[in-house]
């Protein structure tokens, strides 16, 4: 049945354990199915950076047959900044400090500065340069050079029908434009997250933003279809990008309905709006997946913490559960936590693999979503969340994420405000809030199987009309 073959880009991929593995996974499992045979080129686990786990356990879901070619890469960029503090480690131990001082130095005995828990000083300049030379687009870009030597020649006894890359990080984008271009072969773009769009972009500078939508641009015009993964992406790119309109589809990420997952609501009877508890019930919130940036429980922390002075919560009505990486580095955050952790109100744990991690969001009550200020995306894990068929309160009230979780049903948003998500806990507490009936026929659409025959359907069309 098999008559065609794809080429996917995806940086991330069976066994790296980050979320942006199993979409292009989930591709892989069932695009055979429709035609098409997959061959991935990805890079090493040990070359990814920055650093993520690795899960084994996801590459026994990959067929048999799909060749993966796995290119390793340096991190320029980390070499010259350690090779810095090296050297002004070593220029300060010569020169700013006694003979015994210097001693202690060198044998790392006294922190770079002389003080405990100092830190060496970045060159004013470092960002700018660095990233301009080795952090463009991303700072995965000295993957490029390699990933496109190594398959090129690879590749040389059969091309493939078409190159498919997924990003971030951008690079793997460039990577699939490139060889696309040496196959003469149509290439398409999938975007897990908007590019420059991304809430992370304000940080960079104007040079660097401009140059950033000079390479998205390049890269719509080359591709044959831009593939984003929610509907409010696809709206911007159709509207930022009017005279390429036409390219941009929507294909959503989605779970694996392998099985095992629950095929009835675990909640009961959620026709009649059960609330999902009993009137002794403790509810336990549980989030999984790394907590980071912009998506902070602060607000969340704080309104629990007031909650509990005042005596309106105690720990054996409600408590949080965190399993995954905590990289909140803001201190009152870490503060609010560990309070929280002293009275048992909220508790922190390290990730767990993959199928393990599967197995504790089907035993959850309520699976809890952080997610403010990104209007454009939704987290991939939701869609795991939805296959368990548990109830969501997601934390941000607006956006694609709120879209998503209103229009099927999925659960309750509360916007990320310590008074809103006060009022919303209370009534948690007090048995007030109920979820509505899920449809089944939602929970099918965001099965990969079907998702891989949207794919294959997409790659269908530019193999039949690749100028389009």
């Amino acid at each position: 049945m098999i008559t065609k073959t794809v080429l996917i880009v995806a940086y991330y991929f069976a066994p790296i354990a980050a979320s942006g593995s199993m979409r292009p996974l989930g591709f892989c499992r069932y695009l055979g199915g429709y035609g098409w045979r997959p061959h991935v080129l990805t890079t090493e686990p040990k070359s990814v950076h920055p650093p993520v786990g690795v899960d084994e356990s996801l590459s026994k879901q990959m067929p048999s047959d799909i060749r993966v070619v796995r290119v390793p890469h340096q991190n320029p960029e980390q070499t010259l900044l350690r090779l810095r503090n090296n050297f002004r480690a070593r220029f300060r131990g010569l020169h700013l400090f006694g003979n015994s001082q210097r001693s202690l130095v060198a044998e790392g005995r006294v922190p770079e500065g002389g003080k405990d828990n100092a830190s060496p000083r970045p060159f004013g300049f470092k960002d700018l340069l660095l990233e301009r030379i080795f952090g463009f687009p991303d700072p995965q870009c000295s993957w490029l050079r390699p990933a496109v030597r190594r398959f090129c020649r690879l590749a040389g006894a059969k091309k493939p029908d078409v190159v498919f890359a997924t990003g971030g990080p951008w690079t793997a984008l460039l990577v699939g434009k490139a060889l696309a271009k040496r196959f003469k072969v149509p290439f398409v773009a999938d975007l897990r997250d908007p590019w420059t769009d991304n809430p992370y972009m304000k940080d960079r500078s104007r040079s660097i933003l401009q140059k950033a939508k000079r390479a998205e641009r390049s890269i719509y015009e080359s591709a044959a279809r831009v593939i984003a993964n929610t509907p409010e992406l696809c709206d911007k790119l159709r509207t930022d990008h009017a005279d390429l309109r036409g390219k941009f589809l929507t294909i959503t990420n989605g779970f694996d309905g392998a099985p095992g997952l629950p095929s009835t609501d675990p909640c009961g009877d959620r026709e009649s709006g059960s609330s999902c508890f009993g009137q002794r019930d403790s509810i336990e919130l549980c989030h999984f997946g790394t907590v980071y940036g912009n998506r902070s429980p602060i607000a969340l922390l704080r309104a629990l913490k007031e909650l509990a002075d005042n005596k309106q919560i105690a720990p054996d009505q409600l408590r949080i559960r965190f399993v995954g990486v905590w990289e909140v580095t803001d201190p009152s955050c870490e503060k609010l936590a560990r309070d929280l952790e002293q009275r048992g109100m909220i508790r922190r744990e390290p990730p767990v693999a993959h199928d393990d991690c599967v197995q504790l969001m089907r035993k959850a009550k309520v699976l809890l979503l952080l997610q403010p200020a990104y209007p454009l995306q939704i987290p991939g894990k939701i869609y795991e969340y939805i296959a368990t068929g548990r109830p969501l309160l997601v934390i941000g009230g607006e956006g694609a994420t709120a879209n998503l979780v209103k229009k099927n049903q999925l659960g309750i948003c509360c916007p990320n405000q310590v008074a809103d998500i006060k009022t919303m806990l209370s009534r948690f507490v007090r048995r007030q809030l109920q979820f509505a009936p899920r449809r089944k026929e939602m929970q099918e659409c965001f099965e990969y199987r079907a998702l891989a025959g949207k794919l294959a359907s997409v790659l269908d069309d530019v193999c039949a009309k690749p100028s389009q």
